[in-house]
């Protein structure tokens, strides 16, 4: 083989294995309002989090239960093991009651949470959406700043 043979680009599996990543969770679904029933349980890794102009988001690659079937657009259901969760508003309130005690107040990349719908509460007003309220336990990753 040449040594002096120049490329121009080179690839590796582990970072072809983390742009797979990146991508099935762009493409995961969000588990809004209607996914959450009373007693609903995920655990889940961080595999990403990150902010929005609506407020935060995480990625949770699953582990129990391993997948979790949500609806597309079309109405039908597909199997995922990586989904995203939005600014749910009892979702938001029960990050900031398990991260009050942390510099750090969102989750960060490695952090397992348990998530668990505790309820449904009532839209109060026409046309609002009934809101899911949540239970989550944090076993805080390795990369999180300590307080």
């Amino acid at each position: 083989m040449s040594t002096d043979l120049q490329f121009d680009v080179t690839g590796s599996t582990a970072q072809g294995q983390e742009i797979a990543k990146r991508a099935s969770v762009s493409d995961a679904p969000f588990l809004g309002a209607k996914f959450w029933e009373p007693e609903t349980v995920i655990i889940g890794t961080v595999v990403e989090s990150r902010k929005t102009q609506n407020g935060p988001v995480i990625a949770l690659e699953l582990i129990e239960p391993a997948t979790v079937e949500v609806y597309n657009r079309e109405g039908i259901a597909e199997e995922w093991d990586v989904v995203r969760i939005g600014n749910l508003a009892g979702f938001s309130h029960a990050r900031r009651h398990a991260l009050d005690k942390q510099k750090q107040k969102y989750f960060v990349e490695g952090d397992v949470l348990r998530v668990t719908c505790t309820g449904i509460q009532k839209a109060e007003k026409e046309g609002y959406s009934d809101s899911p309220n949540f239970d989550i336990a944090v076993k805080f990753s390795e990369k999180r700043v300590p307080f």
